[in-house]
């Protein structure tokens, strides 16, 4: 029985000897890796994470610091708002970084808007031609009053040309400044028909015909009973309106006519060709005759 003891005390002196080996085995291998230095990896991984994209030249030097260190790059908070602030200028003023500057904004220009929203940019090129046609022609269409033309036309049958216009209308003046300077027109107009300016927005008392006709007001603006019955309706400046030796309306014609094309519709409705030829043959034709 002895014996028996002996033994089973031996087996617990070895069963605890190897669990003193391995505990002191696994303390050895915990402090030698402990001990290790960090990886080459790891260090180039945590200065990869850490950089600040917004940073200046000094990046470079950073980045060979940390390598060298271990440390983070990051700047602190007032090393970042001074790179921030030296970096500005060569940001745009919509940069998401950096100091931002006030936006400036072009100024406008005030171009005339005339019918349709078309822009006419016709001051300086305008003003230029027809300081031009004046030194070449100092003579000028002879405008007048619808009353006067009709008073005229009692005793000296002619033709009437009405150009309706008003005074905010920009194309109205680009017609004044270039077709109706043309020496051509300026001639025809003169010796074929009672020119005559009629702004659409006259607001006084007009009778044409037996008839009385009256400004009505629309809004914040409105147009002449006369000038709509004249456009149909239709009121869209300029428009020039023919009247035949009875003062009846021939046609009117709207939009910017150039000097060339009214040219042709002087002549064309001047010889009552109007009345026998289609107006594309006759235009052919008058242009064919001009260049010869």
């Amino acid at each position: 029985m002895s014996g028996t003891f002996v033994l089973i005390k031996s087996d617990l002196n070895v069963i605890d000897m190897r669990r003193l080996l391995i505990t002191c085995l696994i303390a050895f291998i915990a402090g030698s890796l402990a001990a290790q230095p960090t990886p080459r990896a790891s260090i180039k991984n945590t200065v990869k994470t850490t950089l600040v994209p917004s940073t200046s030249g000094q990046r470079g030097n950073s980045k060979a610091n940390s390598r060298e260190q271990g440390v983070s790059t990051r700047p602190p908070a007032q090393d970042r708002s001074g790179a921030s602030s030296a970096l500005a200028p060569s940001l745009d003023n919509t940069g998401s970084t950096g100091a931002r500057t006030s936006t400036t904004r072009p100024s406008l220009t005030n171009t005339p808007v005339t019918n349709g929203g078309t822009t006419a940019r016709t001051v300086p090129s305008a003003t230029k031609q027809a300081t031009a046609l004046e030194e070449v022609n100092p003579v000028r269409v002879k405008w007048m009053s619808l009353e006067d033309a009709l008073e005229k036309s009692k005793t000296d049958k002619r033709k009437i040309f009405v150009d309706v216009f008003t005074d905010g209308c920009g194309w109205c003046k680009r017609m004044d400044s270039t077709t109706f300077m043309s020496p051509a027109v300026i001639e025809y107009l003169n010796e074929h028909y009672y020119p005559v300016k009629f702004n659409a927005e006259e607001q006084k008392e007009i009778t044409y015909k037996d008839k009385t006709y009256q400004f009505k007001k629309n809004g914040a603006r409105g147009c002449h009973e006369l000038a709509a019955e004249w456009l149909n309706n239709r009121l869209t400046y300029p428009t020039v309106v023919f009247l035949d030796e009875s003062q009846g309306v021939i046609q009117p014609l709207p939009g910017y006519q150039d000097a060339g094309k009214m040219e042709a519709i002087l002549n064309y409705f001047g010889t009552d060709s109007h009345k026998k030829t289609p107006w594309e043959s006759y235009q052919k034709s008058f242009n064919h005759q001009q260049k010869d």
